[in-house]
């Protein structure tokens, strides 16, 4: 199975942890000494630039182990000086017999690399100040074909000098192993800014909360949802609608009609209600109403024996009440 290698994404964007154990899987897996030595100087030029811990000392092991067993190679060369301070001065005057066939080779292939390591060496010492900002640097290099790309490293120093900055950026173009399409991308350097933001809120959801209102949603929506039957407009202050039929008999509500008195009502009734034996009420044309009156009823009965009563007194007793039912029933229509 082809081990996958570990590009810009990995190496200036993983925590200190998981990229450290990624870096020991590679080489146990692949065994290439030269490239997990790129990988090791762009781990510590992030290490001298950024604010985070990306010291090596947890992989000393590893180092010993390349230099002191692996083939020797330019890669290991060239760039075996960023490792000195791992070694005691006796075991790396062995990595420079293993490396080097004699002092001017040494001299010659490391002096460039000696170079970057003083100026590492030197950022290493600088503390990022407290701040309530995030300083990004942004970078624009060449590729090997020489087109243009900008690069940004998050979460970095502020810069203290700008020339200094500057040429340790370059030791990304002695790094082979970033590649695109086969083609170099940190080629030749060209210019960087420096950028700082800070952050003004942050909130992130529980997921607890999310997941409980999402599965109430899905069982309502499972539930048939009820056809409320159109109610029946009933007619208030604030809604002026009107019923549209009216009872048998029943005068029409007029919006605007005065409030009736006892008496008046009293008379509208026994107008349509004639008590038995009373003549109809005739209108203004001379027709009478459509209820007939019924005939009047014999009053021969015994009741006078029970109550204590006359008849007369019996027969009055029961218009009143029969006037009094027609007036309530009459006050009722109207209130309806």
């Amino acid at each position: 199975m082809e081990v996958a290698k570990l590009g810009q994404r990995q190496l200036f964007g993983m925590k200190k942890e998981t990229l450290l154990k990624r870096v020991r899987q590679y080489f146990e897996q692949t065994q290439q000494a030269a490239e997990v030595v790129e990988y090791l100087v762009a781990i510590l030029f992030r290490h001298s630039i950024c604010v985070g811990d990306f010291s090596l000392q947890p992989l000393s092991a590893l180092i010993h182990q390349i230099f002191m067993t692996e083939t020797p190679n330019d890669t290991l060369r060239r760039h075996c000086v960023y490792f000195e301070d791992f070694f005691s001065s006796v075991e790396w005057q062995t990595v420079i017999q293993r490396l080097f066939s004699n002092k001017e080779d040494y001299q010659q292939l490391t002096k460039e690399a000696q170079l970057y390591n003083q100026l590492l060496k030197k950022k290493n010492l600088e503390t990022a100040n407290k701040s309530d900002f995030q300083f990004d640097l942004v970078s624009i290099f060449k590729d090997a074909n020489g087109k243009r790309h900008t690069w940004t490293l998050r979460d970095t120093k502020q810069v203290c000098s700008v020339e200094e900055t500057a040429e340790v950026l370059g030791i990304l173009t002695t790094l082979t192993i970033f590649q695109a399409a086969g083609v170099r991308r940190f080629a030749e350097y060209v210019k960087f800014k420096s950028k700082k933001g800070c952050i003004d809120a942050e909130h992130e959801a529980i997921q607890a909360e999310l997941e409980a209102p999402a599965q109430n949603l899905t069982i309502e929506e499972k539930q048939p949802r009820k056809v409320k039957k159109p109610q029946e407009l009933v007619p208030t202050a604030s809604n002026p609608a009107k019923k549209k039929t009216t009872q048998k008999n029943q005068p029409t509500k007029s919006a605007n009609s005065p409030r009736l008195s006892y008496e008046e009502a009293a008379a509208r009734a026994d107008a349509l209600y004639p008590l038995p034996g009373e003549e109809p009420v005739t209108s203004k044309a001379g027709k009478t109403p459509s209820k007939n009156s019924a005939a009047t009823p014999d009053y021969s009965d015994t009741n006078f024996l029970l109550y204590g009563k006359t008849k007369e007194q019996i027969a009055q007793d029961r218009a009143e009440k029969s006037r009094q039912n027609r007036i309530n029933k009459f006050l009722k229509g109207k209130k309806k």
